[in-house]
């Protein structure tokens, strides 16, 4: 008796061991806005999946500091220079980054680049999951790529940009770094790749199903030159799927509505990966890990499962976020678009979401940077 339920263990573990690998693949590939004629490129000539990324930046792409952009000053309704003072305030001494051992915090993200072996180039999609093991629930936090953030190079200089700025100048330490400064929790892994498999990803494991609402449908299939239905459960393939995950002109609130559509994938294909039988698994990991830039190799993702088991995980509560949110940012826009952000307010905001609770204390009559005038 005791045999057979080991060996049950081990089966599902194995089985856990992939839905971890698809959270780390999916939600770091669930992506970014690209060029139409870029997407149109990949879509007349798929990569084939056969080379292991690399973690490379392109020369044209590197910079010895991220310069002000000065835009946000033009674009901005209120006093610009008091409200980067606040900000650089909050991001270099606004308070304790928030950690438990009951949580495992995982920042994934996709990496806009023209070279399909890297993953260099900004990071356009930036998703954390989020793993409350006491509560028993599982986070998708979506990071607003246009967040005006507080960015300091390894060398100590500051500037303002947008928060994915981070990456192609400075890496993803220091991305790692900037998120943790501005939203006050603790990252303790990543998982990044390039869009450019994302299509033999989808297509490997059968489509994804997502729900998609009739305009939608509609737009993808004028852009695309698709014939895809609306429905609450609709069946797309890798070049399908690329194509609703990045489109956000279709939308009122552009980005805002693409990060629920990349967050709809993820479930879908989460959802996708419980269906894998046992003996495909071996062949899902050797397929799929080496087209991860990752703090996880194939031990951890195995350790990560045994948890998973223990902790029924798979049986977690599934939430899904954006931050900044509503009451917490802003829109400036002009030449460019950003995001003012009232980040003590979204750093409580997410806490209480990935942890229950916050050490961040808002006074009732503090003043809030969108306030600035």
């Amino acid at each position: 008796m005791l045999k057979k339920r080991r060996n049950k263990n081990n089966k599902k573990s194995k089985k856990i061991a992939i839905i971890i690998i698809c959270i780390l693949l999916v939600l770091c590939i669930a992506f970014f806005a690209i060029g139409f004629n870029y997407y149109q490129g990949l879509k007349n000539a798929p990569p084939p999946v056969e080379d292991t990324l690399t973690y490379d930046f392109d020369d044209e792409e590197e910079a010895d500091a991220l310069e002000d952009d000065p835009e946000f000053d033009k674009i901005y309704e209120g006093d610009a220079k008091e409200f980067k003072a606040m900000l650089k305030e909050w991001a270099t001494n606004g308070g304790e980054v928030m950690y438990s051992k009951d949580v495992l915090n995982v920042l994934c993200v996709g990496v806009d680049t023209r070279n399909k072996n890297t993953v260099s180039g900004l990071s356009d999609s930036m998703i954390i999951v989020s793993v409350n093991k006491k509560l028993g629930t599982i986070t998708l936090t979506s990071i607003m790529r246009d967040s005006f953030a507080y960015l300091e190079s390894p060398d100590g200089v500051g500037s303002f940009n947008k928060i994915n700025s981070a990456f192609p100048f400075y890496g993803i330490d220091n991305l790692i770094n900037t998120v943790q400064s501005h939203f006050k929790i603790r990252i303790d892994g990543y998982a990044m790749i390039n869009f450019a498999f994302f299509k033999a990803v989808i297509d490997e494991l059968g489509g994804v199903n997502v729900p998609v609402q009739e305009y939608e449908a509609n737009y993808i299939n004028k852009h695309y030159d698709f014939d895809i239905a609306a429905g609450d459960s609709v069946t797309l393939n890798g070049d399908e799927a690329l194509a609703f995950c990045r489109s956000r002109n279709c939308d009122a609130d552009g980005d805002v509505s693409r990060t629920r559509r990349q967050r709809q994938t993820t479930i879908g294909l989460l959802q996708k990966a419980q269906t894998i039988q046992t003996s495909e698994v071996t062949g899902y990991i050797k397929t799929f890990l080496p087209y991860l830039k990752t703090s996880y190799d194939e031990a951890d993702a195995i350790s990560l499962a045994t948890k998973a088991v223990v902790g029924g995980w798979a049986s977690f509560d599934v939430q899904q976020i954006v931050m900044p949110d509503e009451a917490s940012r802003e829109a400036h826009s002009g030449s460019v678009w950003y995001w003012a952000v009232d980040y003590p307010l979204a750093a409580h905001t997410l806490q209480t979401a990935i942890y229950g609770y916050s050490n961040i204390e808002l006074e009732e009559d503090r003043v809030s940077p969108l306030d600035i005038n």
